[in-house]
């Protein structure tokens, strides 16, 4: 609801307004203000009574103190910040002229920000944070020359910061974070010697980082982040002795990180993530000895990460991921690094081995070395350190503990993941994807209890699982597709938890397991080229949250379960290459989301169900390859989505329906090695000179010609029987 409080507030102050002495009572000026909400769902003025004469107890009020029991206390403050709805009275609100803080935060108060709330000269603080309030800062708030915290952003305010704010030089606090305000940083700001906290960020601003800032030399908190500023950062801000948080994460400031920051003693927290800076990192920074967090991700940062870093002993994040780094990690990154817990290097060009020195950073649990071209073996020391919670190794090319091959007289060396690792109790991510290494899933990943995330894909492991694994029931996402893992699937199929599960291209086998329909949230199901065998489990029907499910490349047989009906979010549905037999279920038309229907390659029978053409966000519909007979119906004109449709190799049979010509976006057409009759729809258009010959002695024509364009000017795959 649209609150015009301050409006109204300031019209009648900048009015004169003249009441009577009965009028001017306190306690009636309240009680006149809680009148005009209309809802208090919180009982916040539930206080507010004439029962009650003690006003400055109620909720909301402060006053000054008195050295007389025959003065009144004056109200000095107005704290409202918790949610009402209603518009307060203005004329009573105007009797309170002495306001030193006005917090309306939280509310619901829209509309600009009136220029009149100027005329409170006395206020130190305005609080109008988090409502909806839109339109410029009006330049006229400058003139609160008591005013030392002004807090305005969470709102819908745009245009430029006033420069006239420069006049504020009792501001301690100036937070106009997330608005959508643009122009520049005004460099009058720089004149605010007693401003402690700047808070710009999530707004349009442009242009240069002023150096004028380097002014405010009691600077505690600068905050620009999430902005379009661009230009360099100016070396004179290592002047701001006091400043403990530098945050300039945007995405345009470029040229080099000034050596002089490491001059900036005081600094806890400098983050400069996504930005455009290039060079090296300089040494100097390991002088911030109270430095917490570094982070310099996003940038395009060259050279090797210097081994000065590692003697910042209250360093708790470095984060270095996505540059351009290179050389090997620093043996010493460790060496004095007693408060390291997250230390991310991923997606550089660090090469070279792992140093056994990390197992040093004892209070390490982020560990992310992902995607860069790390090689050699993993130092068993890394599993020593048992507060490591995430291990990320994945798309280097290490190869495990190297070991010598003791069934091997050549000596041969094996790159089996350590045994080790159950050692990381503490472990909830692991991460080797992409890497090399062979052998068994060690037993001792069983350990993990608290593990949450195990991705293997694409190594070269074999073996069964082992049934230890069972007692990972904390799982949520596992994905250990394209390896050469057999056996059953079962001790991984212990937890509730799961949102993906991905064991693809494996050579895994028994029957699928029923208890993988306990998961209610699991959303991706991939079970796809591998050797199971029996039935679809009619469990899979509970997971009402599964999106996807892919049971292609198995010896799976029986019909499809009907309880598969219930999974109403299913996108994707491929049980290709498998044995299953029966019709196509009708209850395929009732999944409202399916858009990739993939049976082909079973031993499907029946014609095809007229429900079926109900999915009308329908992709892809394959079903080459199977026994199916009857006509292909007119209503597969109903798919208005199609891009795919397979039916090759089937017994279908009658002429193909003219309505196929109204899928538009139909791009391939595969209907060859049928019984199909008659001619081809004129309706059908191609992309290029279609070839055709029948042997049908029910077809009379040979087209030899273009196709006539009409609604399918996309198609470029049509493929009848005997085309050439």
């Amino acid at each position: 609801m649209l609150l015009l409080f301050i409006l109204l507030l300031l019209f009648a102050l900048s009015a004169g307004a003249v009441v009577s002495a009965q009028d001017n009572s306190t306690i009636n000026i309240l009680m006149e203000v809680k009148k005009s909400f209309l809802q208090d769902p919180l009982n916040v003025l539930q206080d507010w009574s004439p029962h009650n004469p003690n006003f400055c107890a109620w909720r909301g009020v402060s006053c000054s103190p008195t050295s007389s029991a025959s003065l009144q206390p004056q109200l000095l403050a107005l704290d409202l910040s918790i949610p009402h709805s209603g518009a307060p009275s203005h004329r009573s609100l105007a009797l309170l002229p002495n306001l030193l803080l006005l917090n309306l935060s939280s509310n619901h108060l829209s509309g600009p920000i009136p220029p009149t709330l100027s005329n409170l000269s006395s206020l130190e603080s305005l609080l109008l944070f988090s409502n909806q309030l839109s339109g410029p800062i009006p330049p006229q708030l400058g003139s609160l020359l008591n005013l030392q915290v002004l807090r305005i952003g969470d709102n819908d305010l745009t245009g430029p910061i006033p420069p006239s704010f420069g006049n504020l030089q009792n501001l301690v606090t100036l937070g106009l974070a997330s608005c959508s305000l643009t122009g520049r940083i005004p460099p009058e700001l720089g004149r605010l010697g007693q401003l402690q906290n700047l808070v710009l960020q999530q707004n349009q601003l442009d242009g240069p980082i002023p150096q004028e800032l380097a002014n405010c030399s009691s600077l505690i908190v600068f905050t620009a982040a999430l902005n379009r500023l661009n230009g360099s950062i100016p070396s004179q801000l290592a002047g701001l002795n006091n400043l403990r948080t530098l945050n300039l994460a945007n995405k345009h400031t470029v040229g080099e990180i000034p050596a002089q920051l490491g001059e900036m003693s005081q600094l806890r927290y400098l983050n400069l993530l996504g930005n455009q800076l290039q060079g090296t990192l300089p040494k100097s920074l390991a002088n911030l000895i109270n430095l917490q967090s570094l982070d310099l991700s996003g940038n395009r940062l060259s050279g090797e990460i210097p081994g000065e870093l590692g003697s910042m002993g209250e360093l708790v994040y470095l984060v270095l991921s996505s540059n351009n780094l290179t050389g090997n990690i620093p043996r010493g990154i460790c060496s004095n690094a007693t408060s390291l817990e997250y230390l991310m290097l991923a997606q550089n060009q660090l090469s070279g081995r792992i140093p056994t020195e990390l197992s040093d950073c004892k209070s390490l649990k982020q560990l992310d070395l992902s995607n860069n071209t790390l090689d050699g073996f993993i130092p068993e020391e890394l599993y020593e350190l048992h507060q490591l919670t995430d291990l990320l190794l994945n798309n280097n090319t290490l190869s495990g503990s190297i070991k010598l091959n003791q069934s091997a007289d050549s000596g041969a060396l094996s790159g089996e993941i350590p045994v080790e690792i159950g050692n990381c109790s503490s472990l909830q991510m692991v991460d080797f994807f992409g890497n090399q290494f062979t052998g068994q899933i060690p037993i001792t990943i069983g350990r993990l209890k608290q593990l949450n995330f195990l991705h293997l894909r694409q190594n070269d492991l074999s073996g069964n699982l082992a049934d230890e694994l069972s007692s990972l029931t904390n799982l949520t996402r596992i994905n250990l597709s394209h390896n050469k893992l057999n056996g059953s699937i079962a001790p991984l199929c212990t937890s509730r938890n799961f949102l993906s599960f991905d064991v693809t291209n494996n050579g895994f086998d028994h029957e699928i397991p029923r208890q993988i329909g306990n998961s209610p949230a699991l959303e991706r199901l991939r079970l796809g080229n591998n050797l199971f065998t029996g039935q679809i489990p009619w469990t899979l029907g509970l997971l009402q949250q599964l999106s996807l499910l892919d049971l292609s490349g198995n010896l799976l047989t029986g019909q499809i379960p009907v309880q598969l009906s219930l999974c109403k979010r299913l996108t994707h549905l491929d049980l290709d290459h498998n044995l299953l037999s029966g019709p196509i279920p009708f209850w395929i038309g009732r999944l409202p989301l399916l858009g990739e229907l993939k049976l082909s390659a079973n031993k499907l029978s029946g014609s095809l169900p007229q429900e079926l053409f109900n999915c009308s966000n329908l992709l892809v519909l394959s079903l080459e390859e199977n026994s199916l007979n009857g006509t292909l119906p007119l209503e597969v004109g109903k798919l208005k989505s199609l891009n795919v449709l397979d039916l090759n190799g089937n017994q279908l049979s009658g002429p193909v329906p003219p309505t196929i010509g109204q899928l538009s976006k139909l791009y391939e057409l595969r209907l060859s090695r049928n019984s199909f009759s008659g001619e081809i729809p004129l309706r059908l258009a191609s992309s290029r000179i279609c070839k055709a010959s029948w042997t049908s002695a029910t077809i009379t024509s040979v087209v030899t010609s273009h196709l006539p364009l009409a609604d399918s000017p996309s198609l470029k795959h049509w493929i009848y029987p005997t085309m050439l």
